[in-house]
């Protein structure tokens, strides 16, 4: 508890207590008798005091896009009679030194507020805290350092370009299907199965010959047709891009996921390493996004992925690739009719010679992103035509 100052003097309280023993000098030892006692003073100034302060941290927002600005705002206040000693409150953010404040004497039952921006132009979730206030004496001999906020994280999501989606999946007929078969009023093309009645349910699916026969109301339950997915591969293979080519593939992955979503599709993401999430709703989506947010390169993704695409009804959407892209294509295409519908996105690592094409797709759906073009542009370009 005793800081450096304190620690010096009571080094020299020591000193002059050996030297009025060795000299006989009585006021040797009302010296070090009240540097003794100005520590001691401290030190009990410090622990009765420190308490009176407290502080709420706050984080908004603390799910965010790459380039937006999060804040956290820290609410002090005052819950005793007397004012609260000077305080340094000091909070580690990840990817920065330190956000370091010295808090003035706040008055009884009064409070402020102070608040700090947090860096948010890479991706990925950024770890805040703990948080610590020190209080220190008057005079500086003593102080006290405790935790005052729990730690606090920030996901920092892609960066979004405005695009249009890829073209829909199954049809838009498929799209408006709707794919709850319990829903009341749901319509289907096939009888399914049959299944007890359930309140809310609509009468005129009750299935009456077996109803009469088991006594109970039994209802049809009719098969609907599965609308498809739109689908966005990512290769997230080490040897396939550069770090900073690859923050544009994410980049460009979570914006066409964004995209599909506006317009209401499901949306299926898979990775080169196993990652296969699918998304039937908004806060799915989100889901997605959270996944892209911290998604890394790794050394054990393949070419050859584990898991059959196309596999529940029709899929489109775009494969987001930089490499050695053709391989990667025969990988998709292997078990599937076609690839109508789906575009790849090739970006040009540093380096690297343009591509115009592969011999597994058309011309029209490959969409190659040299160093310096503009994603959102050439996908456009590409779509609309």
């Amino acid at each position: 508890m005793p800081t450096r100052t304190g620690i010096t003097t009571l080094v020299f309280a020591v000193v002059f207590l050996a030297a009025g023993r060795v000299f006989a000098i009585f006021e040797l030892y009302i010296v070090a008798a009240a540097m003794l006692a100005l520590v001691a003073c401290a030190s009990l100034w410090v622990v009765l005091n420190w308490r009176s302060l407290r502080v709420h941290r706050a984080v908004h927002p603390d799910r965010l896009h790459a380039g937006a600005s999060s804040t956290v705002t820290l609410d002090l206040s005052n819950e005793r009679l007397l004012p609260t000693p000077v305080a340094r409150i000091t909070d580690k953010v990840e990817g920065t030194v330190r956000a370091d404040a010295q808090v003035p004497p706040i008055r009884r039952h009064a409070h402020t507020r102070a608040s700090y921006r947090v860096p948010t132009e890479t991706r990925g979730r950024i770890e805040i805290g703990p948080m610590t206030t020190q209080v220190t004496d008057p005079f500086g001999l003593a102080s006290s350092k405790r935790t005052s906020a729990p730690d606090a994280s920030l996901l920092v999501l892609p960066r979004i370009d405005v695009i249009a989606p890829p073209p829909q999946p199954g049809g838009s007929t498929a799209q408006k299907v709707d794919r709850s078969p319990n829903r009341v009023g749901t319509n289907g093309e096939e009888f399914a199965a049959l299944r007890s009645y359930v309140t809310g349910d609509d009468l005129r699916k009750v299935h009456w010959p077996s109803s009469a026969r088991t006594g109970d109301l039994v209802v049809r339950n009719e098969y609907i047709p599965e609308h498809g997915h739109s689908m966005i591969l990512l290769d997230v293979r080490a040897s396939a891009a550069d770090p900073e080519t690859f923050e544009k593939m994410v980049s460009a992955a979570a914006s066409i996921v964004v995209a599909c979503r506006e317009r209401g599709d499901r949306v299926r993401l898979v990775t080169t390493d196993s990652v296969d999430h699918t998304a039937d709703t908004s806060a799915g989506c989100d889901a997605i996004l959270d996944l892209l947010a911290v998604v890394e390169q790794t050394t054990t993704a393949s070419v050859s992925l584990p898991f059959k695409i196309g596999r529940t009804g029709a899929e489109a959407g775009a494969m987001v690739v930089a490499s050695d892209a053709e391989t990667l294509i025969a990988s998709v295409q292997r078990g599937r009719k076609s690839t109508a519908g789906t575009f790849v996105v090739q970006f040009q690592p540093v380096g690297a010679k343009a591509n115009s094409g592969t011999a597994r797709l058309p011309s029209g759906r490959m969409i190659t992103i040299e160093q310096g073009d503009d994603f959102a542009v050439a996908w456009s370009r590409a779509v609309l035509r």
